[in-house]
């Protein structure tokens, strides 16, 4: 297994919230990222999300398409996202999506992990095999 680091920006964040009902809001979000590092790279990805009352507790799940370089390698691949979030702490899943890899990533597998310093920063972990 390889691994790839670095950072990302969030270029754009486009949300809406489709229900507000009974204090639940359900919504998507259009997202744009520029990745540094390891991933070199652009990507486009569409969210599900879910509220409720409690301002700690959400969840989303999503599909991402990241276009660029793994360690210098070109290609494309497809994530798919999945997270809960209860009183503050969470559970996240981001997982490479079998035979989605284009190009030399054709073949790709593997998962991601995403931390988001106190400053904001985001950060990535890629571990992979091609």
């Amino acid at each position: 297994m390889s691994t790839a680091e670095g950072t990302f920006d969030i270029d754009r964040w486009d949300d809406e919230t489709y229900l507000d009902a009974d204090g639940i809001k359900l919504g998507h979000v259009s997202v744009a990222k520029t990745f540094r590092g390891g991933l070199s790279g652009v990507s486009t990805a569409r969210l599900l999300t879910a509220g409720g009352p409690v301002p700690t507790s959400a969840a989303y799940v999503a599909i991402e398409r990241f276009v660029g370089t793994v360690d210098g390698v070109e290609g494309s691949f497809v994530l798919q996202h999945s997270a809960v979030m209860a009183g503050g702490s969470g559970d996240m899943s981001v997982r490479v999506v079998p035979d989605s890899g284009t190009g030399k990533l054709a073949g790709i597998s593997g998962t991601l992990r995403i931390d988001k310093a106190a400053d904001g920063t985001h950060s990535y972990r890629l571990e992979y095999e091609v």
